[in-house]
């Protein structure tokens, strides 16, 4: 895979720019939750995505759910994008399947409170976060002209 994307860069092909500039503000708009604002960070994660995966994300983030919990440990959490890799595009160039590289950090009240488990890919943070190495695949769809989320999967988490 990584010889693909390495290829891609020296030799890209035609690319919409707005693709790739909307999968990093989509990715951190998924990622990113602040317990100060959760109704809002709820309503930012559902306005990236779409079909299956908006539904399912609905439904798992209503009350009662993980939100609860983020808010009784006073959770903040962020996708810090580090790089992005186009690996297919539809011919229509309305469909895309992407590779992105990044670091998911968490904070909450329980954070910080130990080293992360040796052998994973992850660090405390001088502020007490814990940082993770996450590499995602995730196909991004064109809604009326905006690139939203249909499908994300983990390839690499710690």
């Amino acid at each position: 895979m990584a010889g693909v994307l390495l290829s891609q860069r020296l030799n890209p092909a035609t690319v919409d720019a707005d693709l790739l500039t909307a999968t990093e503000d989509n990715v951190k708009a998924l990622y990113a939750y602040d317990y100060k604002d959760s109704e809002g960070s709820v309503e930012r994660k559902l306005a990236v995505l779409t079909g299956d995966l908006r539904d399912t994300y609905e439904q798992d983030l209503s009350a009662g759910g993980i939100i609860d919990a983020y808010e009784q440990v006073s959770a903040t959490t962020r996708y810090e994008v580090l790089d992005i890799g186009v690996q297919e595009i539809s011919e229509s160039q309305d469909t895309a399947t992407l590779v992105v590289f990044g670091q998911y950090v968490a904070q909450s009240a329980t954070t910080g409170q130990q080293e992360a488990p040796q052998g994973s890919e992850c660090s405390v943070t001088p502020e007490g976060a814990q940082s993770c190495v996450q590499t995602l695949r995730l196909t991004a769809v064109d809604v009326d002209g905006e690139w939203k989320i249909g499908e994300v999967e983990f390839i690499t988490t710690s």
